[in-house]
């Protein structure tokens, strides 16, 4: 079985680039047969990430561009895995912790955990360089998803600490 620390979770055909969605549930309904014909999540995963972004909403005010960070309970996923979505219009995103603020989000990171706190570490790895203005103008400006992978798996270290 594989563990969430190593690094499978950048996947080829799990990043999206310059596509356009007009809504965090167009993105979802998109998403979500990518995701099951590649056996990554159960049936039950599309309503549920919708359900649990309407009521936690995840992007974040970041600078230069804003992320959003959508993921659910362990219980809808199969296989861990981060979905990269980079827009080609911004989407509108309720921020963290802020139902009423709607922000523009320009990537989506959506996550899929199988470990009941194992994300937690995987949360910190990502937040560290999306508050690095230079990190996240790398990502905007990569050119195709060769560049997108590459500069996330140099970025994001997944050994474990122990």
């Amino acid at each position: 079985m594989e563990n969430e620390s190593n690094n499978q979770w950048f996947f080829k055909d799990l990043v999206l680039l310059d596509k356009n969605f007009h809504s965090a549930d167009q993105f979802f309904d998109f998403t979500f047969p990518i995701l099951s014909k590649g056996g990554y999540v159960k049936d039950s995963f599309l309503t549920a990430i919708k359900y649990r972004e309407s009521v936690y909403p995840t992007a974040l005010p970041t600078e230069p561009y804003v992320v959003a960070m959508p993921h659910t309970d362990i219980e809808h996923v199969i296989k861990p895995f981060i979905f990269v979505t980079r827009v080609k219009s911004a989407v509108p995103w309720c921020e963290m912790a802020n139902n009423d603020n709607v922000l523009k989000a320009n990537f989506i990171f959506l996550l899929g955990f199988i470990e009941k706190n194992g994300h937690i570490d995987l949360l910190q790895k990502l937040m560290s360089c999306f508050v690095n203005p230079s990190f996240l103008a790398s990502l905007y400006q990569a050119k195709n998803t060769s560049e997108i992978l590459k500069l996330l798996k140099s970025n994001i270290n997944f050994k474990e600490s122990s």
